[in-house]
């Protein structure tokens, strides 16, 4: 064991290393429109509108106004029994600007900004000019609806309000509406909240990066030796097509820019092959490479077929249960076996694979389907 080797070892024997956890996902995030001002803005619209079809009423406007009654003491907001309100989004200021939600009745107003990853460079006194001449000024209650806390806001009218807490106190009083909620709403709700809490989450806490900091190198190391050892698995995946090949050259190497599997297609039927994944070598509830039997493209056309082939007992026990019973059209795995890193031969990885796919049913299953497809297509 070289010195670098010593290094890290001693340093992953001795260090804890914190464990990122992966934020969950969400709707919004699937959508590519997880931080759109103009996407939530329209979201919460709906929401804080009491007559339409999420069916739960004034959620929204009285977990809002807790929190507004919370920052402007009594005697300076006189919101009581704010309801019959209006909603609006891009609201037209006297400027030319655009209000993102303006929540309205003959008495009240609460002026609304919403902002994500913009800075506040909004004209405030534009928004509030707008409106004061229809109200009295403790009847105008301005927000800017933020990610993170904004420690300064200029004008006296507006307070600062973050995304979290907004959905925190909505999600904290949600208890009473739930019967008459329809639920369809309340899945999109909890998916808009765990939106929001993934925004306002960074990636690493102030530890995890104070842990970088004074373990940089040997964290350096080890990622370039784990870089390393995925180089080394993908040669070796590579190797062993040329070994199965021997002089027939039946297979053909594909998907050799992928980081997660390689192909060996059959020459002969380009839609047969065996399929080397090993991307879940790397995760931690997993941690095995995978051998499969795979069909794709016009041998999927009828699945049906394949009960023509006589397979033996043990071929049988590797091939999927689903594969007859699933629709997908763009491939299916056919047979599958895997094997945990523990039994696996790093040191010879090539021939592991290859013992693995000529020393069981893997390369029996694979040659009947290829004379099967070569005589069906003929």
């Amino acid at each position: 064991m070289n010195e670098n080797h010593l290094r890290l070892k001693h340093f992953l024997e001795s260090e804890t290393i914190p464990k990122i956890k992966k934020q969950p996902k969400t709707f919004l995030g699937i959508a590519k429109q997880p931080h759109y001002e103009n996407v939530l803005s329209n979201i919460l619209a709906f929401y804080f509108n009491v007559g339409e079809t999420h069916r739960l009423g004034d959620l929204f406007i009285v977990s809002l106004l807790e929190l507004i009654t919370e920052q402007f003491d009594e005697t300076r907001k006189d919101f009581d029994g704010f309801s019959d309100f209006h909603v609006e989004t891009e609201t037209t200021t006297n400027k030319g600007g655009r209000m993102d939600l303006l929540l309205y009745n003959d008495e009240n107003c609460i002026i609304i900004e919403n902002k994500v990853y913009h800075t506040l460079g909004n004209d405030l006194d534009d928004y509030y000019n707008s409106q004061i001449k229809k109200y009295n000024k403790n009847n105008i209650a301005g927000v800017v609806l933020s990610l993170f806390p904004i420690s300064f806001i200029s004008h006296p009218q507006f307070i600062n309000i973050t995304h979290k807490q907004l959905l925190t106190r909505v999600m904290k009083n949600i208890g009473g509406y739930l019967l008459d909620a329809d639920t369809t709403y309340i899945v999109f709700l909890k998916d808009l909240y765990q939106n929001t809490l993934n925004l306002s989450t960074k990636q690493m806490k102030p530890e995890d990066i104070q842990f970088y900091k004074e373990h940089r190198d040997n964290i350096h190391q080890t990622a370039r030796f784990l870089n390393r050892l995925k180089d080394h698995v993908k040669k070796e995946v590579e190797a062993a097509c040329s070994l199965l090949n021997g002089e027939s050259e039946y297979l053909n190497l594909k998907g050799t820019t992928s980081n997660r599997l390689r192909y060996y297609e059959s020459k002969a039927n380009p839609d047969l092959m065996f399929t080397i994944g090993f991307d879940r070598l790397y995760i931690d509830n997993h941690k095995d490479i995978w051998i499969v039997v795979e069909l794709k493209g016009d041998a999927l056309l009828d699945r049906s077929i394949y009960n023509q082939i006589d397979f033996y007992a043990a071929e049988k026990q590797l091939i999927n249960n689903n594969f007859y019973s699933e629709s997908k059209t763009g491939w299916a795995h056919f047979a599958f076996k895997s094997y945990p890193y523990e039994l696996i031969d790093f040191n010879d990885l090539r021939n592991f694979i290859v013992q693995n796919i000529e020393g069981t049913p893997l390369l029996s299953i694979f040659n009947k389907l290829n004379a099967f497809l070569t005589n069906h297509n003929n």
